[in-house]
């Protein structure tokens, strides 16, 4: 009788699977970034400078030893959270912290990892709360901070066409600023969907959203049409038309030389369901990790964004990690010694803090999870992911 219920049980849920994805796709917006021909044009420039980058870290992916030539890239996030005037409502801190690990395990593959820098700034504002995006001048002016990714996390965001839009962002350098709406950063897909955005990614249906793509199905014009990447195939414009609730194609579509379309229906840069987006092929982590090193690698969480850097060294050695039992050693090769450390979450809460000698690091107080050791001395810190 038992295992009769189990099978039942699990029936049920694989019935239901298919109306959560394409309710998760029905209630939310659609994505506001707008890519330019000047944005085009842009990206074209940068050409030469990002194939060099990309064609090193595809290398890097060839084998386990290699790719230990490419260093993570520790990448700050301003959060500010958008609440009503009497301080209502507002992103939860602990939905805030599933996002941003999300994003971790999302562009992991890329050789990024983001987290908090400076806490949250919290602004208590009706007319902020509900965003209409020609107020964005007054609302960056207020509470920007330079040489970081600020975030705005609002209720409802409204374009400039009095369209409800999930989010946006821009490519422009030393512009660092995405808009969330609550709603869209917890779906384990839009927030990334944006921050693709913001380091040069576009849509894999190109870059026009309101006529078909002329990329073609062999991928003969793969590089100069479409999203100008080779590993995507063509796009027609993923639709709630043209995906079933169980994400597969089912539109009919051709491309000019009559081969029938066969997209991606869950690369994160397309317009298939929320719920269905779950990953960036090779060659658009290449291109993101080549975007950061060439045009946003000015990013860095310090007093007044100085130049202290984050980054790993192979002078550091923080182990045992995962954590084993209750304490983790710091072992310093190198000459620059760092002199102090903290260990936090992802939100940049502070749980341990001191001066770094030769005797472990007592942790037995920490809760299992996923924490930031930072090290510091005067010039430079370093940041380590550490598990327990």
């Amino acid at each position: 009788m038992f295992p009769q219920l189990i099978k039942i049980f699990f029936k049920g849920i694989i019935a239901l699977l298919p109306f959560y994805i394409s309710s998760q796709n029905s209630s939310e917006a659609i994505c506001g970034t707008v890519t330019t021909s000047e944005t085009l044009d842009y990206f074209n420039e940068l050409k030469p400078q990002l194939k060099n980058y990309e064609a090193a870290f595809m290398s890097s992916k060839k084998t386990q030893k290699t790719s230990k030539s490419i260093s993570k890239n520790y990448i700050p996030i301003k959060a500010h959270i958008i609440r009503s005037s009497n301080g209502d409502g507002g992103m939860d801190t602990s939905e805030l912290e599933n996002a941003i690990t999300n994003l971790n395990t999302t562009f992991g593959n890329a050789f990024m990892e983001f987290f908090l820098c400076d806490g949250i700034n919290y602004i208590n504002n009706d007319s902020f709360y509900h965003f209409k995006s020609n107020q964005e001048q007054s609302l960056v002016d207020a509470n920007n901070v330079s040489g970081v990714i600020n975030i705005y996390f609002t209720e409802t965001i409204e374009n400039a066409s009095n369209e409800n839009v999930c989010g946006y962002t821009y490519n422009k350098k030393n512009y660092d600023v995405i808009v969330m709406q609550n709603g869209c950063a917890g779906n384990d897909s839009s927030l990334a969907h944006e921050l693709g955005h913001y380091f040069s990614l576009i849509h894999t249906h190109g870059a026009d959203n309101t006529c078909m793509t002329k990329e073609l199905v062999n991928g003969n014009n793969c590089s100069s049409d479409g999203d100008q990447i080779c590993d995507t195939p063509a796009d027609p414009k993923l639709t709630m038309q043209n995906i079933n609730s169980f994400c597969r194609y089912i539109g009919t579509e051709t491309d000019s030389n009559g081969d029938s379309y066969a997209p991606d229906t869950k690369n994160i840069m397309s317009y298939s369901m929320k719920g269905c987006r779950s990953h960036f092929s090779e060659q658009q982590l290449a291109r993101m990790y080549a975007y950061f090193m060439t045009t946003k690698n000015y990013l860095a969480c310090g007093e007044k964004n100085s130049e202290t850097k984050i980054s790993e060294s192979t002078n550091i050695k923080i182990y045992p990690n995962p954590i084993s039992g209750d304490v983790i050693y710091v072992k310093q090769n190198g000459s620059e010694e760092y002199k102090s450390f903290t260990v936090s979450n992802l939100l940049g809460q502070v749980f341990v803090s001191g001066t770094l000698t030769n005797n472990p690091i007592q942790l037995n107080h920490l809760p299992s999870g996923s924490y930031l050791m930072t090290l510091r001395n005067n010039n430079s810190k370093m940041v380590k992911r550490i598990i327990k």
